[in-house]
């Protein structure tokens, strides 16, 4: 009766032992689920120191050991579980797993082999521990068993995201990329979380030349861990690869900014980003800082000099081009920056050769081109090279035959030179190319005044009073010109009795007085004015003309000659 009792007893006390320790086991489990893995070790150790015999504190410990990076102790644990019950499968699944992250291929491959023994002949094998195998055998390159095992697990546990991840390894090793997207993929389906599995498949993309795919991937990768430079990095690589230059300098930013010394090809992959997205501001200081330690540094100079053409600093960009052209050839877009500097500095003629220079590229795009062209022309205008002017209008016209701009200035060059036929064609081409720009009929009606022809100026001038009326703000000088130049014919058109002379004199100044509501201040349309109203025999309002002319143009000879008539000699 009292051997019955004892065992009583010591079944009740052990049960109330068991009771009083599940609880701390509960802790320690829910510790490593917030990932307090030094808590939890505490808390397994604790218990343990009373309960040496119990495999499920034990596997509990190797876990939270593994996770804490301590694997020398995570392995002892573990085996201490396998040791304690030898049908533990997952003990021999974190004691591979263990030893396979101390780079023990060997002693992870044959206690994963194991522990599968352990398995009966009738029972299903162990999914996880049949990942374990297939990691060690792609660790020691025998991917197709790899990919048995690993296969083997994903039939058993359709849901098992690692068994995707190995199944993908796998493919990676056989070359067969499509099929490791797929994998990956699937394994990211189950879970999405997954950093790794997340870099394999955006180095598979790589790979397989898909960027935009990888760029996808690595930029998801930095929305779940911000600090991991590494994606950083490769997906600043990848957006310099695909010329994204705005999205590379983007990235490549942060991770040059946290780098104390970034490598030498990273700084001149970010440099070349900035300079591409024409983010010259942001460039000159990365360039500047480059330079003391390379200067001679192509890139580096390039960067600086077009950074002070950005910073309206031209005289420095001008001396930093000479230095780049001292030990390296110039570029098309060089010549192009030197070329805006020196205009800024007043210096035509090395602005003009700077872009003649830039124009032997022909390879260059020809809106960049063609805008050279013009500005060549343009300057050449300026300097009254109107053969010289004329001929680099026409090369913009080769380069893009909408030029509106260039056709009208081409005939300017054409009119000074008084060949008005080319003139003529060319103006009327711009007309036919937009209808419904008033500058063209008002160069073209100027055209005809300067051959003459008067009426068929006239009927241009009231063509662009026509087109203009839809936009008057726009096209103020325009208007302008316009009745100023129908005032002009109108003044010219003889007449044979006085009453038509009259007629036609108050008919001048009316059309005038609509020039000078659109520009009060041009002193020809106050000339015409001044001597539509003497021919009126209105006096006192052609002297307040003259007058007008005279104090917006102080060197005009006809006013003084209309006063002289109307006041008497000073």
């Amino acid at each position: 009766m009292k051997r019955i009792l004892s065992i009583v007893i010591l079944i009740l006390v052990s049960a109330a032992a068991s009771l009083f320790s599940q609880p701390q086991l509960d802790k320690a489990k829910e510790l490593v689920k917030q990932k307090k893995f030094t808590e939890a070790i505490t808390v397994c150790q604790t218990y343990l120191q009373s309960n040496q015999k119990d495999e499920n504190a034990w596997l509990l410990l190797a876990k939270a050991l593994q996770q804490a990076g301590m694997l020398d102790s995570a392995e002892n644990a573990a085996k201490k579980v396998v040791q304690l019950n030898d049908e533990m499968l997952e003990g021999y699944t974190v004691l591979a797993q263990v030893q396979l992250e101390k780079k023990n291929v060997q002693g992870a491959y044959a206690t994963a082999k194991a522990g599968l023994k352990m398995i009966g002949k009738k029972q299903p094998k162990y999914p996880p521990l049949l990942v374990v195998l297939g990691q060690t055998l792609l660790a020691t390159d025998s991917a197709d068993a790899a990919l048995v095992a690993a296969s083997e697990a994903k039939e058993l546990d359709s849901r098992n995201a690692t068994a995707y991840e190995v199944i993908g390894d796998a493919y990676v090793k056989q070359k067969v990329a499509p099929m490791a997207i797929n994998s990956y993929e699937n394994s990211l389906e189950i879970d999405s979380v997954q950093p790794r599995v997340l870099y394999k498949l955006a180095n598979t993309y790589k790979g397989e030349r898909q960027y935009t795919e990888a760029a996808k991937i690595y930029s998801k990768i930095l929305t779940l861990d911000p600090t991991n430079d590494a994606a950083r990095l490769e997906l600043g690589q990848l957006f310099f690869r695909a010329k994204q230059w705005r999205n590379c300098a983007a990235t490549m930013k942060e991770y040059i900014d946290k780098q104390k010394n970034p490598p030498r090809d990273v700084q001149l992959m970010y440099m070349e980003a900035l300079l591409n997205a024409r983010l010259f501001k942001d460039a000159l200081p990365v360039g500047q800082k480059f330079l003391k330690t390379e200067p001679n540094s192509p890139l580096a100079n390039r960067v600086v000099a077009t950074g002070y053409v950005d910073q309206k600093q031209y005289n420095k960009a001008i001396e930093a081009y000479k230095a780049l052209a001292s030990f390296d050839t110039m570029k098309f877009d060089d010549y192009r920056w030197l070329g805006y500097a020196y205009k800024q500095v007043k210096n035509d003629s090395l602005a003009v050769a700077s872009w003649q220079e830039a124009l032997i590229d022909t390879m260059q795009p020809a809106a960049i081109r063609s805008y050279l062209c013009g500005e060549i022309g343009s300057i050449m205008m300026t300097h009254r090279d109107f053969e010289g002017a004329a001929i680099y209008f026409q090369q913009r016209l080769e380069l893009d035959s909408t030029a509106i701009g260039a056709l009208i200035n081409y005939a300017l060059c054409m009119m000074q030179l008084e060949r008005f036929d080319h003139a003529v064609a060319a103006l009327k081409k711009a007309i036919t190319q937009n209808p419904n720009y008033p500058p063209a009929y008002v160069n073209l009606g100027f055209c005809y005044v300067q051959m003459k022809e008067f009426v068929d100026g006239r009927k241009e001038f009231e063509a662009a009073i026509k087109v203009a009326d839809t936009a008057v703000s726009k096209y103020r000088v325009e208007l302008a010109d316009s009745y100023r130049m129908i005032g002009l014919t109108i003044m010219v058109d003889k007449k044979q009795t006085p009453e038509e002379s009259q007629k036609k004199w108050e008919e001048a100044i009316t059309i005038l007085k609509k020039s000078i509501t659109y520009k009060e201040d041009v002193a020809q349309t106050h000339l015409l004015l001044g001597q539509s109203y003497q021919n009126s025999n209105k006096k006192e309002d052609a002297i307040r003309e003259y007058k007008r002319t005279l104090k917006l143009d102080p060197k005009n000879k006809e006013a003084p000659k209309g006063l002289e008539v109307l006041e008497g000699p000073k």
